[in-house]
Formats: C-alpha cells, sequence, structure tokens
C-alpha cells in the first residue's frame, strides 16, 4: 500500500527538530563571525556545503550516530601546500579557547567536536579552500595536494532536482543508516547522484522510494563485483565512485537490491497492517506504526437538535 499519512510521518519523524538546528545554527553563527574575523575576509567566503546546505539532512538513525554539518572558507592562497593550508586553518582555531579543546584533525577538514546534550552529539567540520582555475574553488587533501570543487554549484543542482528529488533522497539516507550505519554506508553524494538519474517524478512517495530502488539495483546488477564509474553532476570529469572499496560496493549493491524487492512487496500489499510492517522492516522504528482502523468521533449534530433521546410515537406499537 502507498500509505500517504505513513510516509509523511516518517518525513516529519527524520527531519530536523527546533532543538538541534537551533543549536546547530548557534554554532554555526558563532564560527562564521570568528573566521571572518580571524582571517580577514569577507562574509560571503565563509559558507556551508553539504547536506544542512542542500536541504537533505535527516536526524541520526541511532542515539551514536551525529549531526554533522560542513563549513568552506576561503583562506587558502596559491603558495599553499595541502598540509600547510590545513595546519594555518587548525591553528587559528586553536586561538580560541572552546575550539581548542574541540579540534580533531581529518582528511580533507578540521573538525570541531560538540559534546552530546538532549540533542545528541554533533560536529563541524571546515574546510580551508582557495580559488582554482579549471573549478571555482579547490580544496586540500592531507599529503595529496589539491581537489576541484564546486559546492556552490552542487548546492543549485540539488535544488534544481525538485521537492521531490530531496524528500525521496532523506528517506533514502534514513534507509542507509538504519541498514549501513554512517561509516560504512554509501557516502551522501554518491546516493543522491544515484537517485537523481533514477527519480521518477509525480508519483507518491512509496511509489517513487520502490521504482528509484529498483532503478538503482537494476543499473548495479550489471556490475556485480565493482561499482561503475558514476560522473560528478557539475565536475564532469570527477568519478564519484573511485576510491569506492570494492568489498563495501557490493554490500551496498546487495543491500539496494534486497531493499527494492521489500519496497515493492510492501507497495503491492493490501493488508494495511502487513504493509505498514514491511516499509518499518525498510526505514526503521521512524516510520509509523499500523494502529488499526480509524474511529471516527460522531457527527456533531446540527444546531438546535433535540438533546433528548428520540421516543416512538405513543399511538405506534413496536416490537
Amino acid at each position: 500500500m502507498e500509505l500517504n499519512n505513513g510516509f509523511q510521518q516518517f518525513l516529519e519523524q527524520i527531519q530536523l527538530g527546533a532543538l538541534p538546528e537551533g543549536r546547530i545554527e548557534s554554532a554555526w553563527l558563532r564560527l562564521h563571525e570568528y573566521l571572518v574575523t580571524g582571517f580577514g575576509i569577507t562574509r560571503g567566503e565563509v559558507f556551508l556545503q553539504g547536506s544542512y546546505a542542500n536541504d537533505t539532512a535527516v536526524k541520526p538513525a541511532r542515539s551514536t550516530d551525529e549531526y554533522d554539518i560542513d563549513v568552506v572558507v576561503m583562506c587558502s592562497v596559491a603558495t599553499d601546500s595541502a598540509n600547510a593550508a590545513l595546519e594555518r586553518l587548525e591553528a587559528k582555531l586553536g586561538e580560541d579557547a572552546d575550539y581548542r579543546k574541540r579540534i580533531e584533525p581529518k582528511n580533507p577538514c578540521v573538525r570541531l567536536h560538540y559534546a552530546s546534550d538532549e540533542s545528541g552529539y554533533f560536529h563541524i567540520d571546515i574546510v580551508p579552500a582557495r580559488t582554482a582555475t579549471a573549478a571555482p574553488i579547490e580544496i586540500p587533501r592531507r599529503g595529496n595536494g589539491w581537489k576541484d570543487n564546486d559546492p556552490e554549484g552542487y548546492r543549485i543542482w540539488c535544488e534544481s532536482q525538485g521537492p521531490q528529488f530531496a524528500r525521496t533522497v532523506r528517506m533514502l539516507k534514513r534507509w542507509r543508516d538504519v541498514h549501513q550505519g554512517q561509516r560504512r554506508g554509501v557516502k551522501s553524494i554518491v546516493l543522491q547522484v544515484m537517485v537523481a538519474n533514477a527519480m521518477v517524478h509525480g508519483q507518491t512517495d512509496a511509489v517513487t522510494v520502490a521504482r528509484v530502488l529498483r532503478a538503482i539495483a537494476s543499473i548495479l546488477a550489471a556490475h556485480p563485483d565493482a561499482p561503475p564509474a558514476l560522473p560528478h553532476p557539475v565536475l564532469r570529469r570527477e568519478n564519484l565512485t573511485a576510491n569506492w572499496p570494492e568489498n563495501d560496493y557490493r554490500e551496498f549493491r546487495r543491500n539496494v537490491t534486497e531493499a527494492a524487492a521489500l519496497a515493492e512487496s510492501a507497495l503491492a500489499d493490501a493488508d494495511e497492517a502487513s504493509s505498514h510492517r514491511q516499509w518499518r522492516e525498510l526505514f526503521g522504528d521512524a516510520f509509523p506504526p499500523y494502529r488499526g482502523p480509524s474511529r471516527m468521533p460522531p457527527p456533531v449534530p446540527p444546531p438546535g437538535y433535540e438533546k433528548t433521546p428520540q421516543q416512538p410515537p405513543r399511538q405506534q406499537r413496536y416490537g
């Protein structure tokens, strides 16, 4: 069954709530001011990228998983090596006592790790960047030079795919997190481009999910051992699957094949309770359970209707 109400409740359940969004917003605004002032750059040279900027962020599936935001800061120059750019950013963040205790070097970023509160853990990944010739910007890779990037172009591309694309990506990111986890699961950008390539429009959420999963599974079936090339939608010369470990790819291919069959079964199931169970198997506990047939309240009587119960006419015998 399509369970339109169930899918809407599911989407509301996995979207970021007011508490984590408020916490992220507060941390982002403080960091933005700090980087603009610290590097003496314009406000537009510190900006968001990734799922938070592209409107595809979802709540973590597990209490041990983390919210995250990705920030780009245009603080590097042409003479910087990749390592030097990352070290300068880390040093600048270390000048602040609060940031200094949160720093965790990563590749290609510096991470600020925030402890858990009632909204959960989250971190901010900050990437130093500089202008480039073959792309709008380039970002450093520790010990491995510089890499072309176009976060604004990718944001515009995501927006151009339409609201149904964003809904479907959120749902399938939750599926990924439930069945593969944040660390070993397919990268978000790879999943998003696969969804875009398989996308159907003008259908309900249930039909869209089932068809997209089947289309992805069918494409990957022709590549059983290693991932097919997947060009970046903006930087077409970049292959997004080039560094996908083959074992992780094969696990994803198995997962998406099983997910396509499960989604098709849930969609075709005429029993509402059974369909709910299968969608919950696909998406986890965030998808609402079956709660039985709806019980409509008794209709409200029209104005002036007698409040006393009706009585049979006295001259009429009933029996």
